[in-house]
């Protein structure tokens, strides 16, 4: 599967109250057929217009992770390690879950436990792609393992200032190697 699954629809109106409940149950247990891997989803949209008489209705959802096996050639990393994402596939990951940490803990809140667990394991494995700013990368882990300490102490203050280090230290890298 691509990395959309998109559904587009026309239905008498009576048929709608189905189509939400078919898509809740999907949300819920897992979907099959229109709705395969909607329960894993990082973003969906959902329209629903009255025309003429008829419901058209558009919904887009797009996975959080792909829905079927990746194949050999996307499983395979810069190095060409079996089950190495491709550098280019970790940092959008990682450009992800950062910009989600950064706005809040700017905004005074902790982020989900999954979303900084996502982008501490990502930059464990970044780390080990070599070329890619190797001379930053023992600045980067001290700075990462400073962001663990202060959201494992629930301390905002030392969070927001363990996220100013890392990213001062991605634009520094970014800048000599983007």
């Amino acid at each position: 599967m691509g990395t959309e699954n998109k559904i587009e629809k026309y239905m008498a109106e009576k048929d709608l109250p189905k189509f939400f409940r078919d898509l809740a149950d999907a949300l819920e247990h897992g979907g099959k057929d229109e709705f395969v891997c909607v329960e894993d989803f990082a973003k969906f949209k959902l329209s629903v217009k009255n025309e003429f008489g008829q419901m058209t209705v558009k919904a887009k959802f797009k996975p959080a992770k792909p829905c079927e096996p990746p194949s050999v050639s996307e499983e395979r990393g810069a190095s060409g390690d079996p089950g190495k994402p491709r550098y280019k596939s970790l940092k959008k990951r990682m450009k992800s879950s950062f910009k989600m940490i950064v706005k809040m803990i700017h905004d005074g809140n902790l982020p989900p436990k999954a979303a900084v667990d996502s982008f501490l394991s990502d930059s464990k494995l970044m780390v080990t792609y070599p070329g890619f700013g190797d001379e930053f990368y023992g600045e980067y882990i001290e700075a990462c393992n400073a962001f663990r300490k202060a959201y494992e102490a629930e301390s905002i203050a030392l969070c927001l200032e363990a996220v100013n280090v890392l990213s001062s230290q991605k634009g520094q890298c970014h800048a000599k190697y983007d």
